[in-house]
């Protein structure tokens, strides 16, 4: 099978693996770039676990939370051109849009609020939207609208580019929430702890770490050992309360937390970046 040399170059640009390697992956795949990936990840080449649950090719996102840090949203904004997503003016556009989605419990009655200011006034978002289009040049759409309620919310956003939100069981101290919302952000956990890893990607990884041991002909037990080992990495490294804590990595994100209080547990997070 032929396969295309976008389609090897998009491969590359996803797993960061070479050339050759990509192109014969796609043709062992007959060029489906997901079952290229996992006989990459099955050679034993280290490959990110793809997390993503949102296309957006251009575009910004943003979290933010109430006053009282009881619930928060994320939302994000689709545009045309990487450009106009690093505009000043186009964020602060995305920000009044954020503040206004609190509001609201979900993308479709957000987009059918009214919105009215000192200086503007209209019937909904979506006709907002629709004459910032007119004014910046480009198609805009709201595609991502995501909210969380907790007894302590909290968010952080990076460059417009990754948005968090994280919910904590009781009020705590802010810092120590941010801290958390970074460490999120930065590490891009799977889940809070190994109860939270879907089983379809478990059983796919486990599957993935038979193939690389198999290579190396040991006996059966050994063979189990190593597996269970390369289970337990897995399990440490994309866990949020397992992952070592992006501030100390001494100490795990559990142990940080219960430095803090011995009885606080993280209810969920949201994670999103584009």
């Amino acid at each position: 099978m032929k396969v295309s040399i976008d389609k090897i170059n998009e491969l590359r640009k996803i797993t960061g693996i070479g050339i050759m390697d990509c192109k014969v992956a796609l043709i062992n795949s007959n060029g489906n770039i997901e079952k290229a990936i996992l006989i990459l990840r099955k050679k034993g080449e280290k490959i990110a676990v793809d997390r993503s649950l949102f296309q957006m090719k251009e575009g910004a996102v943003i979290s933010c939370v109430n006053s009282d840090y009881s619930y928060g949203t994320i939302i994000g904004l689709s545009c045309e051109t990487d450009f106009l997503s690093k505009n000043l003016d186009f964020l602060d556009f995305l920000s009044i849009l954020s503040k206004q989605s609190l509001l609201y419990n979900n993308k479709k009655d957000f987009l059918n609020s009214s919105y009215k200011d000192h200086n503007y006034e209209y019937e909904n978002i979506e006709k907002m939207i629709i004459n910032k289009m007119g004014v910046v040049g480009e198609k805009l759409e709201l595609k991502i609208f995501e909210k969380i309620m907790a007894p302590f919310v909290m968010d952080y956003t990076h460059n417009n580019k990754i948005a968090t939100l994280i919910g904590f069981s009781t009020k705590i101290d802010k810092n120590v929430a941010k801290n958390i919302a970074m460490h999120v952000t930065a590490m891009n956990p799977i889940s809070i702890d190994k109860n939270g890893i879907p089983n379809s990607l478990m059983k796919k990884e486990i599957e993935i770490f038979k193939s690389q041991v198999e290579k190396e002909k040991k006996q059966e037990n050994i063979m189990k050992k190593i597996i269970l080992g390369k289970v337990e990495k897995f399990i440490s490294e994309n866990t949020l309360l397992n992952q070592k804590f992006i501030k100390n990595n001494k100490i795990t994100v559990q142990e940080y937390l219960k430095k803090y209080n011995n009885k606080l547990k993280i209810n969920l997070f949201k994670r999103i970046n584009i």
